[in-house]
């Protein structure tokens, strides 16, 4: 596959993600609202997303240069879809926030990984277009 190829997917990628990311923090807030879930809690849990971005932010670096971009979007990827077929398993505070701070790790090794092989694949005059894509 051309670098053309590789580009639309690892952006398309990051907009799923993005989008997922989205659409779970919403609907997770109206959910726990409608469970009468205090709203300063439900604005804590919202929190797990990040919460879990800087847990794995620190680590990603080594990972990502020991086994490859393919492999560390693609443990993202299921981290974040195993995270969010999880949700309707059991309805607990504590464990939905722990899905949560899955689904930041994943999305964060999705971003990185991505963001990170478009600036590596990209020619140094369309590098910062490429990333504003």
């Amino acid at each position: 596959m051309g670098s053309k190829g590789k580009f639309w997917i690892l952006t398309m990628v990051v907009a799923i993600s993005g989008l997922s990311q989205g659409v779970l923090l919403p609907l997770i807030a109206i959910i726990l609202e409608g469970k009468g879930v205090n709203a300063g809690i439900n604005g804590f849990h919202a929190t797990g997303i990040y919460l879990g971005v800087l847990l794995i932010s620190p680590f990603i670096e080594a990972p990502l240069h020991k086994y490859g971009y393919k492999p560390i979007i693609l443990i993202g990827g299921g981290l974040v879809a195993l995270a969010m077929l999880a949700f309707p398993i059991w309805f607990n505070l504590y464990f939905w926030f722990f899905l949560r701070l899955l689904i930041g790790v994943g999305d964060h090794m999705l971003h990185f990984s991505s963001q990170t092989w478009i600036g590596a694949m990209s020619d140094s005059s369309k590098r910062g277009r490429n990333m504003a894509i």
